[in-house]
């Protein structure tokens, strides 16, 4: 059998390491220049920024399990961060779970988990179609076809352009809906500690600071902050002037950490169009014959989320 998965993000991956397990054969396709979805590192001169995923945890035995051995390969490390929440005007400690991350980078966990895979990068599938085998169709025009299977891991609005409109979970993936997200990347000639490793806010524009040079395994010669803007903000300024959006993201991280980041040498912006999960089918995947449609988005977001819905679309297929 050979099996083609659309997306090489956790899921994605997830989804062929189960399926290599049991000698199937799978192709990887992704539109992006390199794996790992928004578990993804952004390089700029001497900085280096996981502008996606900042953290994850684990609850899940099995996924406990991969993420130890990924921690023995070197590929990963738990972050004992030093983690505040204002809320209010009021300091207090951003309890939670173990945290852990990719390391030297967020993204050496995913180039490590598609070691051995046949992945194809550059690769945006427009259409899939089912006749003796499925049959992918890419943005240039051209196809590949021979498969008796596709999971797709694609985020749902993207997902449902190219599901078969006889694809009998349709609906729920049209209904599914993800929120926006603007990342900040402030670049420093130097590390900084401004007593904290990551700020959790309420109420601001912006949501999220993490100090990215905190994080096991980075460098030390320059600083690296992370800022993220706050879903509901994000969602009603999506298409917002950039330069606006970067101005006040700055004005309010800056106002935070005491540290006027306007000034910094580096400053850059991504927007995330399909960032964490808004309204999900709340299963780990959706499957309709050899089509099965799975991503973090389905069992409402996370990286564990993701490497979970992955397996079960895996598992739905054998």
């Amino acid at each position: 059998m050979k099996i083609a998965i659309l997306g090489c993000g956790v899921a994605g991956l997830s989804a062929a390491r189960e399926l290599r397990r049991h000698g199937i054969e799978t192709v990887l396709f992704d539109k992006s220049r390199g794996v790992g979805g928004r578990m993804s590192t952004r390089y700029a001169g001497a900085w280096e920024f996981d502008h996606g995923a900042q953290f994850f945890t684990v609850q899940d035995e099995d996924f406990q399990v991969e993420i130890d051995a990924a921690i023995r390969a070197g590929v990963a490390a738990p972050w004992p961060a030093k983690a505040l929440y204002l809320k209010t005007g009021a300091l207090s400690a951003d309890t939670g779970r173990d945290r852990y991350v990719g390391q030297p980078r967020m993204n050496s966990l995913p180039k490590y988990w598609a070691k051995g895979l046949d992945v194809r990068l550059g690769n945006r599938v427009t259409a899939i179609k089912k006749a003796e085998s499925w049959t992918l169709t890419f943005e240039d025009g051209a196809s590949a076809s021979g498969f008796d299977g596709v999971i797709s891991t694609l985020p749902p609005a993207q997902a449902a352009t190219i599901v078969p409109k006889t694809f009998q979970e349709r609906e729920a993936v049209v209904s599914a809906q993800m929120h926006v997200c603007f990342c900040l990347m402030v670049g420093l000639p130097a590390p900084i500690d401004p007593g904290w490793d990551t700020l959790r806010v309420k109420d601001l524009p912006i949501d999220w600071i993490s100090i990215n040079h905190a994080k096991p395994g980075r460098s030390q010669e320059v600083g690296a902050i992370i800022v993220h803007s706050e879903a509901a903000w994000s969602d009603k300024h999506a298409d917002s002037d950039r330069a606006w959006v970067q101005d006040v993201m700055i004005k309010s991280a800056s106002a935070l950490i005491g540290f006027p980041l306007a000034e910094a040498p580096h400053i850059a912006l991504h927007r995330w169009l399909y960032a964490s999960s808004k309204l999900s089918p709340d299963v780990p995947c959706l499957k309709d014959g050899g089509l099965v449609i799975a991503g973090d988005w389905c069992v409402g977001g996370r990286v564990q989320g993701a490497w979970l819905s992955g397996r079960a679309a895996a598992r739905a297929l054998l």
